[in-house]
């Protein structure tokens, strides 16, 4: 593409200043009805999105185009933006129709990954963007989700490890940072895949967005001018909705890192599965987006504070009582949108007549929610001061009729009776139609033309449309003046039609701005309620949790956890949450430990239940901390305040580390940061090394746990030589996954009992996976020799080595296996024989 824009048609030049000053998104340049994109950009589009490119005439080079019709832009942005590009959207700011000469036109917002909150964004998962800025020592992180209006903010050591775990943590659609950032952390960020990167400015805070800080830190408010002058950058516009900066980490909520949250799969499951569910899918019973994300939220940062989650416990405990009260809320519930989306679509100016219908639905809702949930108060002490925002809904209830249409083009989106003027214009309109109806039927009878219609398009406006067979029909009297000849018909004007199509369009026009002016104040109206809006909405979330967290104890007879201060742990008949639903028959296990135990190392059969038991004491104690009841038949825990876990191998060769490497660095998290209020659970520790490597290693962090940290621990492991450390240490206790043998045959039973298992039962559960009797046979003998003998050292040559070398022994075992003797003839046998007699002299002379 040529740099000399001289040369190029007028509009091109236009498109092509715009680009160079946005640079990196793709321009999408409205053209009447369609947004083209051109040059590099439509090779990107027409790729990405299965389009056809072609060209269009811009001045003295063709210029390479393709283009999306306006009315599914949305659809064509989004996986735009899924795939991690930048929109920039170029409207023309005034009527065509009016243009004098070229349509005046410009980028009304830039879309990006950490930007977009169009309709189809996933109503029930939050869309974050993350803001950095560092000074020598710390960094500062704002997340935000602009959809919603939500800001969190951490302050942090300055470090890229650190700064890579927040980012996992949050899973971020885009880092905006600043020229803080050093060089080399932006180098080693844009090589990651799962967010965009953006460079920004700081621009000077307003009154009103200095009051989003939660105290005077100079680190935080450099971050907090990114992030204004970012939204400022790409929407064209202030954030009025925005809500006030919080600590992303509660100092009262349970540590959990990205790692534990994956392995214990609190939001995504790791199963490949259609039927697998995370914990947040499977207690999801939620009727409200906001309510479900407030849901995730509890799930990934439990409370520490005995009171909060005694309160949260209440609630779900009455409305577990009062199962009436629970089918109301539910009734009402089922009104309410996403008032936090909604909010911020109207703050934005971006709200269509359906959205501002939605929010009054919700509102209407609202006020009988907060009545029925009065028995919540002692719970919830906030919901006494909430606004129900009646006035507001009295104010605009009246305002939409009932099915308006998508956008205010489209008019008629106001109900009779809102507006007088607006009434006038309508009938104005309505008669004006009719009178056009009368027109032609006049004219139809002064002329005696039977044909004649009255037409209309947007070149000629109204016009009288007679057959030419008719035209010699027309006299000088009926002042009939031509404006268009066609094959089968001439076009005609006459001062009344150019009159009554004046007065028509005067009153379309009329109405269609009045129409917008008022859906604009309409707007402002609810922009005034906005901070009464967010809370109203969060209200709602909190009744609906609750509801769900009831709804879920009794469908499943969950009973409420119970806490103490002796570091005991007590459950009875304890299920996984999810595992019971899914699998018939699940068996429930008891886990107790006293104030004295702090380890017990599990061992047992693959397949006998322990990674499965390790996993479902976290989450009885993840839901027991966020105030849920649990599956159990009794259950008592002291306060967690960090969960540590290693469950799972996983490579990470993107970053060139192997399992056992990042087994270590998992571990070590344990390691650094435990106290006696953490609970561990480790699976499998040093398997991705040699025997001896791994089993002393083992060794080594139970005893470190033991002396130094005497945090909670769960031990699984198949090094039978650690369960003799029960009769060295008071704190640490044996159990394992029971298993029945008999003939030589095991049965799994899938109970967690005390004491130590004898065997790992590996070579019954291969025999359980098909693998052949050869094999199995093989590794009987091996396991004896090896049990016999001291290290092995009396290995005998592989028997697989020798069969791999000799094909002719091979075919001839394979032969004699397959061989059915009874269906031999006489002749076929002897025949047989001499072949089988020529394999075995082959085998020999190789051997």
């Amino acid at each position: 593409m040529s740099t000399e824009k001289s040369q190029y048609s007028p509009m091109m030049q236009h498109y092509l200043q715009l680009k160079e000053e946005n640079p990196e998104p793709i321009l999408m340049y409205r053209l009447g009805d369609f947004y083209e994109m051109f040059f590099e950009d439509a090779k990107i589009c027409s790729r990405e999105l299965d389009l056809v490119l072609t060209g269009r005439a811009a001045g003295k080079e063709k210029a390479p185009m393709c283009g999306v019709p306006h009315h599914s832009v949305q659809s064509y942005i989004s996986r735009l933006i899924k795939k991690g590009y930048k929109v920039a959207i170029c409207e023309q700011l005034e009527d065509p129709s009016k243009a004098k000469g070229l349509v005046e036109r410009g980028i009304v917002r830039i879309i990006t990954p950490g930007t977009w909150m169009e309709e189809n964004l996933n109503d029930r998962s939050e869309n974050y963007m993350a803001v950095l800025h560092t000074n020598p020592w710390q960094m500062c992180l704002i997340f935000c989700d602009l959809s919603t209006g939500k800001l969190k903010y951490e302050i942090l050591e300055k470090s890229l490890s650190v700064l890579n775990q927040a980012l996992a943590e949050m899973k971020i659609s885009e880092l905006v940072y600043d020229r803080s950032v050093d060089k080399s952390w932006i180098k080693a960020l844009g090589s990651r895949e799962d967010f965009v990167l953006s460079l920004q400015k700081a621009m000077p805070l307003s009154l009103e967005d200095e009051s989003l800080l939660p105290m005077q830190d100079e680190l935080l408010e450099n971050t907090l001018q990114i992030l204004i002058g970012y939204i400022q950058k790409t929407q064209m516009q202030h954030a009025d909705h925005l809500m006030k900066l919080e600590l992303l980490h509660d100092p009262e909520e349970l540590v959990m890192d990205a790692d534990t949250r994956s392995h214990l799969e609190l939001i995504r499951t790791q199963s490949t599965s259609s039927k697998a569910k995370s914990l947040w899918e499977f207690m999801d019973r939620t009727l409200t987006s906001m309510g479900s994300r407030m849901l995730k939220n509890w799930i990934e940062s439990p409370l520490t504070n005995v009171e909060r989650i005694r309160h949260r416990q209440e609630a779900v405990q009455i409305l577990l009582d009062q199962f009436l009260l629970r089918d109301q809320l539910r009734d009402h519930l089922d009104f309410v949108y996403d008032m936090e989306r909604l909010a911020a679509r109207i703050s934005y100016g971006s709200a269509s007549p359906r959205d501002v219908l939605q929010l009054i639905e919700s509102i209407e809702h609202a006020a009988p929610i907060l009545e029925l949930s009065k028995d919540l108060h002692s719970c919830y002490p906030f919901l006494q001061t909430v606004d129900d925002c009646s006035d507001l809904y009295h104010e605009i209830h009246t305002a939409i009729q009932e099915d308006p249409p998508l956008t205010l083009k489209e008019g008629n989106v106001f109900a009779k009776g809102y507006n007088e003027k607006l009434d006038e214009l309508r009938v104005l309109a309505d008669e004006s139609s009719q009178a056009i109806l009368n027109m032609e039927m006049r004219e139809r009878e002064r002329t005696g033309i039977k044909n004649l219609k009255i037409g209309y398009n947007r070149v000629f406006g109204y016009y009288i449309d007679i057959r030419q067979n008719s035209v010699s029909m027309v006299k000088d009297e009926y002042g009939y003046t031509p404006r268009q000849t066609l094959s089968n018909s001439t076009r005609f004007v006459t001062d009344e039609l150019k009159d009554l199509e004046s007065r028509i369009l005067s009153a379309q026009e009329q109405k269609v701005a009045l129409e917008q002016e008022l859906f604009d104040q309409l707007l402002n109206t609810i922009r005034k309620r906005l901070n009464d809006l967010h809370t109203l909405a969060k209200a709602m979330a909190l009744i609906d949790v609750s509801v769900s967290l009831a709804s879920i104890a009794n469908d499943y007879g969950y009973v409420r956890p119970i806490f103490n201060s002796e570091h005991r742990v007590d459950v009875e008949e304890g299920k996984h949450p999810v595992l019971e639903q899914m699998i018939s028959g699940y068996i429930s296990n008891n886990w107790k430990m006293d104030t004295e135990n702090h380890i017990q190392i599990i061992t047992g059969p693959n397949m006998g239940g322990k990674s499965t038991w390790l996993r479902q004491n976290a989450l009885l104690v993840i839901m027991a901390q966020m105030g849920s009841f649990v599956p159990a038949r009794k259950a008592e825990f002291p306060i967690f305040k960090r969960i540590f876990t290693r469950i799972g191998a996983n490579d990470d060769l993107m970053k060139g580390k192997s399992t056992f490497m990042v087994e270590m660095m998992e571990a070590n998290e344990a390691l650094q940061f435990a106290d006696e209020n953490s609970l561990i659970l480790f699976d499998e520790i040093g398997r991705g090394t040699s025997t001896y490597d791994g089993m002393a290693l083992a060794q080594a962090m139970i005893e470190y746990f033991e002396d130094a940290i005497k945090a909670k621990t769960l031990f699984s492991t198949h090094y039978h030589e650690l369960t003799d450390l029960e009769n060295q240490r008071e704190g640490i206790k044996n159990v394992h996954a029971d298993v029945k043998e008999k003939d030589g045959q095991i049965e799994f039973r899938y109970r967690i009992t005390e004491g130590k298992s004898d065997k790992s039962y590996g070579i019954h559960v291969a025999e359980l996976a098909k693998l052949p009797d050869m094999v199995i046979t093989r590794a009987e003998d091996l396991l004896k020799t090896y049990e016999e003998q001291d290290e092995g050292k009396t290995f005998q040559p592989s028997f697989f080595v020798m069969e791999k070398s000799n094909p002719a022994r091979n075919e001839l075992l394979r032969r004699m296996e397959e061989l059915d003797v009874d269906a031999l003839s006489p002749r076929q046998a002897l025949d047989c024989l001499y072949q089988l007699k020529n394999l075995a002299n082959e085998a020999v002379t190789e051997k």
